[in-house]
């Protein structure tokens, strides 16, 4: 199954996952997952979408709300995004991989692309902080 988020949890403490349920569903290729408060960010292909989160929840069924529209599409050669939040919060920091390899799909499939974005969470503007990154995972 693809397209969702599935919730492991352990609640008797032996270190072993005693419920699964799917945790938040209808989701476009997700990637990263950022929790800052009480809001969860889901790194989808194509956006970052914030959903609202509270402690011990097992399924988030509240639609979410797209913090700002990331490259994505019918091409998508690297379409994992990772996600980190800032150390205060305030920002968060989006790997957005090339469209290719060695640029086949033209310069114009790369605009956006093989870089770090730094999104700000109030507004959802977004900047490139690092550039020249073929497929930046593991932020």
């Amino acid at each position: 199954p693809s397209n969702r988020i599935t919730l492991l949890r352990d609640t008797n403490g032996d270190g072993k996952p005693d419920y699964q349920g799917v945790f938040l569903d209808h989701l476009n290729s997700p990637f990263g997952v950022a929790l800052v408060g009480n809001d969860l960010y889901v790194a989808n292909t194509d956006a970052i979408v914030r959903y609202p989160y509270q402690p011990g929840d097992t399924k988030i069924a509240a639609p979410g709300k797209v913090l700002t529209e990331l490259p994505g599409g019918p091409i998508d050669h690297h379409w994992t995004k990772s996600l980190v939040a800032s150390p205060d919060g305030s920002l968060l920091y989006v790997g957005v991989g090339s469209n290719s390899n060695i640029t086949e799909n033209g310069i114009q499939a790369e605009k956006d692309r093989a870089a770090i974005w730094e999104v700000d969470r109030a507004t959802g503007r977004s900047r490139i902080f690092a550039s020249g990154l073929r497929n930046p995972n593991g932020l």
